[in-house]
Protein backbone atom coordinates (compact mmCIF):
# COMPACT_ATOMS: atom_id res chain seq x y z
CA UNK A 1 0.00 0.00 0.00
CA UNK A 2 1.05 3.57 -0.63
CA UNK A 3 0.91 6.13 2.15
CA UNK A 4 -0.03 9.46 0.57
CA UNK A 5 0.96 12.32 2.86
CA UNK A 6 -0.91 15.53 2.04
CA UNK A 7 -0.17 19.17 2.76
CA UNK A 8 -0.85 22.50 1.15
CA UNK A 9 0.55 25.91 0.36
CA UNK A 10 -1.19 29.20 -0.35
CA UNK A 11 -4.24 28.51 1.80
CA UNK A 12 -6.16 31.72 2.49
CA UNK A 13 -9.44 30.04 3.37
CA UNK A 14 -12.41 31.61 1.64
CA UNK A 15 -10.47 34.73 0.74
CA UNK A 16 -9.74 34.34 -2.95
CA UNK A 17 -8.33 37.79 -3.76
CA UNK A 18 -5.02 37.78 -1.87
CA UNK A 19 -2.49 39.11 -4.45
CA UNK A 20 0.40 37.45 -2.57
CA UNK A 21 -1.24 34.00 -2.62
CA UNK A 22 -3.05 33.55 -5.96
CA UNK A 23 -2.65 29.75 -6.03
CA UNK A 24 -3.70 27.03 -3.63
CA UNK A 25 -1.45 23.96 -3.93
CA UNK A 26 -2.15 20.53 -2.50
CA UNK A 27 0.68 17.99 -2.62
CA UNK A 28 0.87 14.26 -1.98
CA UNK A 29 4.12 12.50 -1.09
CA UNK A 30 3.44 8.87 -2.01
CA UNK A 31 5.56 6.31 -0.17
CA UNK A 32 5.34 2.52 -0.16
CA UNK A 33 4.53 1.18 3.28
CA UNK A 34 7.87 -0.65 3.46
CA UNK A 35 9.73 2.66 2.94
CA UNK A 36 7.86 4.83 5.45
CA UNK A 37 10.23 4.01 8.31
CA UNK A 38 13.22 4.94 6.15
CA UNK A 39 11.72 8.31 5.26
CA UNK A 40 10.98 8.98 8.94
CA UNK A 41 14.38 7.90 10.23
CA UNK A 42 16.23 9.91 7.57
CA UNK A 43 14.37 13.10 8.47
CA UNK A 44 14.74 12.42 12.19
CA UNK A 45 18.50 12.21 11.69
CA UNK A 46 18.64 15.41 9.63
CA UNK A 47 16.51 17.26 12.17
CA UNK A 48 18.79 16.16 15.01
CA UNK A 49 21.78 17.59 13.11
CA UNK A 50 20.10 20.83 12.00
CA UNK A 51 22.14 23.95 12.89
CA UNK A 52 19.24 25.65 14.65
CA UNK A 53 19.53 27.40 18.01
CA UNK A 54 16.77 25.20 19.43
CA UNK A 55 16.06 21.53 18.62
CA UNK A 56 14.19 21.21 15.35
CA UNK A 57 10.96 19.36 16.02
CA UNK A 58 9.16 20.01 12.75
CA UNK A 59 9.98 21.10 9.22
CA UNK A 60 7.97 24.01 7.79
CA UNK A 61 8.80 25.27 4.30
CA UNK A 62 7.92 28.91 4.91
CA UNK A 63 9.87 29.10 8.17
CA UNK A 64 12.87 27.32 6.71
CA UNK A 65 13.08 29.34 3.51
CA UNK A 66 12.43 32.74 5.11
CA UNK A 67 14.54 32.26 8.24
CA UNK A 68 11.76 32.35 10.81
CA UNK A 69 11.05 30.34 13.94
CA UNK A 70 13.89 27.91 14.72
CA UNK A 71 15.71 29.07 11.57
CA UNK A 72 16.02 32.66 12.76
CA UNK A 73 19.63 33.81 12.48
CA UNK A 74 20.68 31.00 10.13
CA UNK A 75 22.25 32.23 6.88
CA UNK A 76 20.23 31.87 3.65
CA UNK A 77 22.92 29.62 2.15
CA UNK A 78 22.77 27.23 5.10
CA UNK A 79 18.96 27.19 5.10
CA UNK A 80 18.86 26.29 1.41
CA UNK A 81 21.41 23.54 1.99
CA UNK A 82 19.31 22.11 4.82
CA UNK A 83 16.20 22.39 2.66
CA UNK A 84 17.96 20.40 -0.06
CA UNK A 85 19.02 17.73 2.44
CA UNK A 86 15.43 17.30 3.60
CA UNK A 87 14.08 17.09 0.05
CA UNK A 88 16.74 14.53 -0.87
CA UNK A 89 14.94 12.05 1.39
CA UNK A 90 12.21 11.81 -1.27
CA UNK A 91 14.61 10.01 -3.59
CA UNK A 92 16.14 7.91 -0.84
CA UNK A 93 12.71 6.64 0.17
CA UNK A 94 11.77 6.03 -3.49
CA UNK A 95 8.78 8.30 -2.99
CA UNK A 96 6.74 9.99 -5.71
CA UNK A 97 4.98 13.36 -5.86
CA UNK A 98 1.50 14.24 -7.06
CA UNK A 99 -0.03 17.70 -6.92
CA UNK A 100 -3.04 19.80 -7.87
CA UNK A 101 -3.48 23.56 -7.77
CA UNK A 102 -6.34 26.02 -7.85
CA UNK A 103 -6.36 29.48 -9.42
CA UNK A 104 -8.15 31.37 -6.66
CA UNK A 105 -8.97 34.58 -8.59
CA UNK A 106 -10.41 32.42 -11.37
CA UNK A 107 -12.35 30.42 -8.82
CA UNK A 108 -13.98 33.56 -7.43
CA UNK A 109 -15.44 34.32 -10.87
CA UNK A 110 -17.14 30.90 -10.80
CA UNK A 111 -18.54 31.53 -7.31
CA UNK A 112 -16.85 28.49 -5.76
CA UNK A 113 -15.67 29.02 -2.20
CA UNK A 114 -13.41 26.10 -1.25
CA UNK A 115 -10.15 25.84 -3.17
CA UNK A 116 -8.91 23.23 -0.71
CA UNK A 117 -11.76 20.79 -1.31
CA UNK A 118 -11.51 21.24 -5.08
CA UNK A 119 -7.77 20.57 -4.92
CA UNK A 120 -8.44 17.48 -2.79
CA UNK A 121 -10.92 16.12 -5.34
CA UNK A 122 -8.56 16.70 -8.27
CA UNK A 123 -5.54 15.31 -6.43
CA UNK A 124 -7.43 12.21 -5.27
CA UNK A 125 -8.55 11.54 -8.83
CA UNK A 126 -4.96 11.81 -10.06
CA UNK A 127 -3.68 9.46 -7.34
CA UNK A 128 -6.44 6.97 -8.15
CA UNK A 129 -5.57 6.96 -11.86
CA UNK A 130 -1.84 6.62 -11.19
CA UNK A 131 -2.25 3.81 -8.66
CA UNK A 132 -4.55 1.98 -11.06
CA UNK A 133 -1.67 1.66 -13.53
CA UNK A 134 0.87 0.25 -11.06
CA UNK A 135 2.02 -3.36 -11.40
CA UNK A 136 3.78 -3.42 -8.01
CA UNK A 137 1.40 -5.06 -5.49
CA UNK A 138 2.66 -2.66 -2.80
CA UNK A 139 1.52 0.31 -4.88
CA UNK A 140 -1.98 -0.73 -5.94
CA UNK A 141 -3.79 0.79 -2.98
CA UNK A 142 -3.39 4.18 -1.34
CA UNK A 143 -4.16 5.65 2.08
CA UNK A 144 -4.55 9.43 2.40
CA UNK A 145 -2.94 11.01 5.48
CA UNK A 146 -3.44 14.76 6.02
CA UNK A 147 -2.62 17.39 8.61
CA UNK A 148 -5.08 17.24 11.48
CA UNK A 149 -5.16 21.02 11.95
CA UNK A 150 -7.43 21.85 9.05
CA UNK A 151 -10.70 23.75 9.27
CA UNK A 152 -12.32 21.65 6.53
CA UNK A 153 -11.38 18.26 8.00
CA UNK A 154 -14.92 16.86 8.19
CA UNK A 155 -15.78 18.16 4.72
CA UNK A 156 -12.69 16.39 3.37
CA UNK A 157 -13.81 13.09 4.90
CA UNK A 158 -17.27 13.49 3.39
CA UNK A 159 -15.83 14.41 -0.02
CA UNK A 160 -13.65 11.29 -0.24
CA UNK A 161 -16.57 9.11 0.86
CA UNK A 162 -18.72 10.67 -1.87
CA UNK A 163 -15.97 10.03 -4.42
CA UNK A 164 -15.74 6.39 -3.35
CA UNK A 165 -19.46 5.97 -3.92
CA UNK A 166 -20.22 8.01 -7.02
CA UNK A 167 -17.32 10.28 -8.01
CA UNK A 168 -16.59 13.90 -7.16
CA UNK A 169 -18.94 16.88 -7.36
CA UNK A 170 -17.01 18.76 -10.08
CA UNK A 171 -16.49 17.62 -13.66
CA UNK A 172 -16.96 14.19 -15.20
CA UNK A 173 -15.70 11.71 -12.63
CA UNK A 174 -16.11 8.07 -11.68
CA UNK A 175 -16.12 6.35 -8.32
CA UNK A 176 -12.65 5.79 -6.90
CA UNK A 177 -11.76 2.24 -5.90
CA UNK A 178 -8.05 2.32 -5.02
CA UNK A 179 -8.20 4.74 -2.08
CA UNK A 180 -8.40 2.74 1.14
CA UNK A 181 -10.99 3.95 3.66
CA UNK A 182 -11.33 7.75 4.00
CA UNK A 183 -8.82 10.44 4.94
CA UNK A 184 -6.74 9.87 8.05
CA UNK A 185 -5.60 12.93 9.98
CA UNK A 186 -2.40 13.28 11.98
CA UNK A 187 -0.78 16.28 13.68
CA UNK A 188 1.97 17.44 11.33
CA UNK A 189 4.52 17.51 14.15
CA UNK A 190 4.12 13.73 14.44
CA UNK A 191 4.37 12.96 10.74
CA UNK A 192 7.58 13.42 8.76
CA UNK A 193 5.62 12.52 5.64
CA UNK A 194 3.29 15.50 6.07
CA UNK A 195 6.31 17.70 6.77
CA UNK A 196 7.96 16.65 3.50
CA UNK A 197 4.69 17.42 1.71
CA UNK A 198 4.78 20.89 3.29
CA UNK A 199 8.34 21.48 2.03
CA UNK A 200 7.40 20.39 -1.48
CA UNK A 201 4.16 22.40 -1.58
CA UNK A 202 5.97 25.59 -0.56
CA UNK A 203 8.59 25.25 -3.30
CA UNK A 204 6.02 24.27 -5.94
CA UNK A 205 3.95 27.33 -5.14
CA UNK A 206 6.96 29.66 -5.15
CA UNK A 207 8.28 28.11 -8.36
CA UNK A 208 4.92 28.61 -10.04
CA UNK A 209 4.84 32.29 -9.13
CA UNK A 210 8.34 33.00 -10.51
CA UNK A 211 7.72 31.10 -13.73
CA UNK A 212 8.25 33.38 -16.72
CA UNK A 213 10.28 36.00 -14.89
CA UNK A 214 13.21 37.31 -16.90
CA UNK A 215 15.18 38.55 -13.92
CA UNK A 216 15.50 36.11 -11.03
CA UNK A 217 16.52 37.14 -7.52
CA UNK A 218 18.90 35.07 -5.44
CA UNK A 219 15.97 33.45 -3.63
CA UNK A 220 14.22 32.77 -6.95
CA UNK A 221 17.33 30.98 -8.20
CA UNK A 222 17.39 28.88 -5.02
CA UNK A 223 13.71 27.95 -5.51
CA UNK A 224 14.34 26.95 -9.11
CA UNK A 225 17.31 24.76 -8.17
CA UNK A 226 15.42 23.02 -5.37
CA UNK A 227 12.55 22.37 -7.78
CA UNK A 228 14.76 21.15 -10.63
CA UNK A 229 17.00 18.93 -8.51
CA UNK A 230 14.71 17.44 -5.86
CA UNK A 231 11.05 17.86 -6.86
CA UNK A 232 10.59 17.74 -10.61
CA UNK A 233 12.32 14.33 -11.03
CA UNK A 234 9.79 12.73 -8.66
CA UNK A 235 6.57 14.36 -9.95
CA UNK A 236 4.65 11.47 -11.51
CA UNK A 237 1.15 12.92 -11.86
CA UNK A 238 -0.54 16.29 -11.45
CA UNK A 239 -3.65 18.22 -12.33
CA UNK A 240 -3.10 21.40 -14.33
CA UNK A 241 -4.11 24.50 -12.41
CA UNK A 242 -7.90 25.00 -12.43
CA UNK A 243 -9.65 27.04 -13.63
CA UNK A 244 -7.30 28.23 -16.37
Amino acid sequence: MLFCYLDESGNTGNRLDDPEQPYHYLVAIMVREDMVSLLTSQLDQLASEAPTAVPLGEYHGQEMFSGRGPWDGISPKTRVQEYAKALSVIGKAEASIAHASINKPGLSRLRWQSPHLLALQFLTEKIEAWVRQKSDPLSQRALLVADQNHTEEQYAVELVREMQQSGGPVGVTRAIKRIVDGVYFSPSERSRGIQIADLVAYILNRHDRISGRVQLSTSDIAVKKLFDDYISPHCVTWRERWPR
